[in-house]
């Protein structure tokens, strides 16, 4: 049977009519779809899992996440400072349903009129991820998959900044790093567009009529440490392309991924025929 993998980068990704549209289409010509969660937020899995499985039958689309195809590789030990602890399991804990056409429950923590951690585990008491709440903020969260840890989240100020990828045995293989760079975009159009660019600098060509407008904003990216041979991976889709080139070395499918990533992959799979979603 011929194959076809989805690379998906974001939530977002899966959301577009045009991923469902495609694997409509496979699935139509008898064609075999691995899609594969590339997320390093890893909490988002689940939910990842969930929207898939609202499009397909069962056992129509394998999906894997990248903790399941890292489960057997080697590793080295989790460090003290990235561990993470549920020690706050003695506190009083109220539950509330998940909300979210699940039967998951939410178990909140409570300690001095604050919740200071908060667990979301299934319908049959599996946990899914356990998040540390400081100051209403998330400071650290580990995800689970099976009833085993598979990562690990570190937060500052609120704002996620660090992901640790684990194998079956608890051990860290990667480390997804974030840092953000500032972003300009300059727009350019007549005065007659109906487009609304409200709190954005302009500037007019009386001559020509045209407007420019410019934006600005902090945009994430990430940085990828492998722990096993300490191979520094400078972008994320540099990793991703080395991870699937790997990981399906041996299996002839046809790979797709998001549009929005397909500039970011161009200089890492170069020999690759690439269709988008």
């Amino acid at each position: 049977m011929k194959q076809a993998i989805f690379l998906v980068t974001s939530l977002a990704g899966i959301k577009k009519l045009t991923f469902k549209q495609k694997i409509t289409m496979l699935r139509n010509d008898d064609i075999q779809i691995t899609v594969v969660l590339g997320m390093v937020q890893f909490d988002e899995y689940e939910a990842a899992k969930q929207l898939i499985q609202t499009m397909v039958s069962a056992g129509r689309v394998i999906v894997m996440s990248l903790a399941e195809l890292v489960r057997d590789k080697p590793g080295i030990a989790v460090a003290e400072k990235d561990q993470f602890t549920a020690d706050y399991r003695d506190l009083d804990v109220k539950r509330f349903s998940a909300g979210d056409n699940t039967d998951d429950v939410i178990l909140r923590y409570v300690a001095e009129g604050d919740i200071v951690a908060e667990e979301v585990v299934d319908a049959d008491g599996r946990l899914i991820i356990a998040t540390k709440i400081s100051q209403n903020q998330p400071v650290a969260a580990a995800v689970y998959e099976d009833d085993k840890q598979i990562g690990l989240l570190h937060y500052t100020d609120g704002k996620h900044d660090e992901s640790l990828l684990l194998n079956g045995a608890g051990e860290l293989v990667y480390r997804f790093i974030r840092h953000d760079h500032h972003v300009t975009y300059d727009y350019e159009m007549q005065r007659t567009s109906k487009m609304a660019f409200t709190n954005l600098i302009s500037e007019t060509d009386e001559k020509t009529d045209q407007v420019s407008y410019r934006l600005s904003e902090e945009r994430p990216y990430y940085e990828v440490v492998d722990h096993v041979d300490f191979h520094r991976f400078n972008s994320i889709f540099e990793f991703y392309a080395e991870f699937i080139s790997t990981e399906f070395a041996d299996v002839p499918a046809s790979l797709f991924i998001d549009l929005n990533d397909n500039p970011h992959f161009a200089a890492y799979l170069q020999q690759l025929l690439i269709f988008n979603y």
